[in-house]
Formats: structure tokens, C-alpha cells, sequence
């Protein structure tokens, strides 16, 4: 009887003895973290900055951020996404889950590709009033 040993189909590299495990973010997907900053002010506000391609593999600390933002009590955020190069569902389903309860929403810097995914999502801006701020400067929308 003969048995041979045959080395599995799939097998998972490993990592360089110099180095330990590679940081793979909250999603356990490659590290594309979208969050460029995160500070807060008058009690309840988090101002929170985008950079890059906001997609389903990078969305995860930004998940994260407002899940805890929330658990502590914080209810308006202003997102700036002036470097966001791309954005998808993704984002989208982060935003409604945020204004979901009644929290408030300010997207800033605006980008055309915010602008587009905005437009998919809310529709057309409303009406420009004297006195307020640019589309895409004021308050995206409450429990929307």
C-alpha cells in the first residue's frame, strides 16, 4: 500500500519572519481605509474627512466609526468628502444607516463623484434660498 503525500490545493503564504501579521482593517478586507480624519465638536457633532475610493472593501472603518459615534451619543455628522475620487452603495447604505434615527447629515466638498452618487440617492438639491449654502453644502437629510 502505498499513500502519498499530497500537498493541499490551496494553500495560505507565510508571512515574512521579519514581520508579523498584515493590518487588514475592520473588514478583513485589503486596507483602502477611506477615513482621512475624525474630530468633533459641540458635544454631539463629529466632522468626520474622506479620502479616495469609498467602495464595500474600504467602508469598513468608516462603519466602525459611526456605529461608536452613535453608541455615544453623537447625532450630526459632517462628512467631508472633498478627496473622494469614487463612492458607491456602499457609502450610501453607511449615510442612511446613520440618518436612520433622526441624525442629522452634512455633506461638504462635495466632489462630482459625491455629487452623482447624491443625486442618485436624494435626488435633485433643493431650491437655492438666499442665505444658504451651496448645493451640497447644507443638510443632506433627517431620517432619510
Amino acid at each position: 500500500m502505498s499513500t502519498a503525500n499530497n500537498p493541499p490545493i490551496l494553500t495560505t503564504p507565510a508571512a515574512p519572519a521579519d514581520q508579523g501579521p498584515r493590518e487588514q482593517g475592520a473588514d478583513a478586507a485589503p486596507c483602502g481605509i477611506s477615513v482621512r480624519s475624525c474630530s468633533t465638536y459641540d458635544g454631539d457633532t463629529l466632522r468626520v474627512a474622506l479620502h479616495g475610493e469609498v467602495d464595500h472593501l474600504s467602508a469598513g472603518p468608516l462603519r466602525v466609526l459611526l456605529a461608536v459615534a452613535s453608541a455615544y451619543g453623537y447625532r450630526r455628522l459632517v462628512l467631508d468628502t472633498s478627496l473622494v475620487t469614487f463612492a458607491d452603495s456602499a457609502l450610501l447604505r453607511i449615510l442612511r444607516g446613520w440618518t436612520a434615527d433622526g441624525r442629522r447629515l452634512r455633506l461638504t466638498g462635495v466632489t462630482p463623484a459625491m455629487e452623482r452618487l447624491r443625486a442618485a440617492a436624494w435626488g435633485a438639491p433643493p431650491a437655492r434660498r438666499a442665505g444658504r449654502a451651496p448645493m451640497g453644502k447644507g443638510i443632506i437629510g433627517e431620517g432619510a
